[in-house]
């Protein structure tokens, strides 16, 4: 009788271990997640994108212009082999967004373009990084402590997503590398600097 009622016992602390193992496997494996959110309404639900299912950079847009951001907001989910990166990238509707020239960055595949005017090779990204986003020696050509920071990205709709996700890597990692902690916000854009009179 007693090996009848200690039978089911072990059974079920044999079963119970295995599931215990195999969540814990589960949970190891799971990559971390990074997030790039922007400014957004508590109630407005992200619907995700994974950036390894789009062709090119044009697809970007297209969700974009696509997504009614009154209700919705794309997230685009960027995956390597050790890393999740989620962002969400500010979608302008159909507000007016106001902004000074200092406070957007512009970067593609090859350069960057800080202030409108100024030109850089893509291979100085790390500095200008860290005067937009900390402004560490007080530049006029960079945001002020309290302007907001924004970095603008442009990849040429010819170029296959990889040049777009190869390009996202490399600004993420620069920043993680700067330790920055400074707020800002991506955008993917297709149309490159407008030029805005400031008073």
């Amino acid at each position: 009788m007693r090996a009848t009622f200690f039978i089911p016992i072990l059974i079920f602390l044999l079963t119970s271990c295995g599931q215990n193992n195999s969540e814990k496997k589960h949970r190891k494996n799971e990559k971390p997640e990074q997030n790039f959110l922007t400014y957004r309404l508590v109630d407005n639900e992200f619907i995700e994108y994974d950036l390894d299912t789009l062709s090119n950079f044009n697809q970007i847009i297209k969700i974009q212009n696509k997504i009614d951001c009154n209700k919705n907001y794309a997230l685009f989910k960027l995956k390597t082999d050790t890393k999740i990166y989620n962002i969400q990238p500010l979608q302008f509707c159909e507000d007016i967004f106001d902004y000074k020239l200092r406070e957007i960055v512009y970067i593609s595949t090859d350069s960057i373009t800080v202030n409108y005017e100024l030109q850089y090779p893509i291979d100085s990204l790390k500095t200008i990084l860290n005067n937009h986003l900390k402004n560490p020696n007080d530049d006029r050509n960079y945001p002020s402590s309290e302007e907001q920071r924004l970095i603008s990205i442009n990849v040429d709709s010819t170029k296959n997503i990889i040049e777009a996700k190869n390009l996202l890597l490399k600004i993420i990692t620069n920043i993680n590398e700067l330790n920055i902690k400074t707020n800002f916000s991506f955008m993917f854009e297709d149309n490159g600097i407008i030029r805005i009179v400031e008073e």
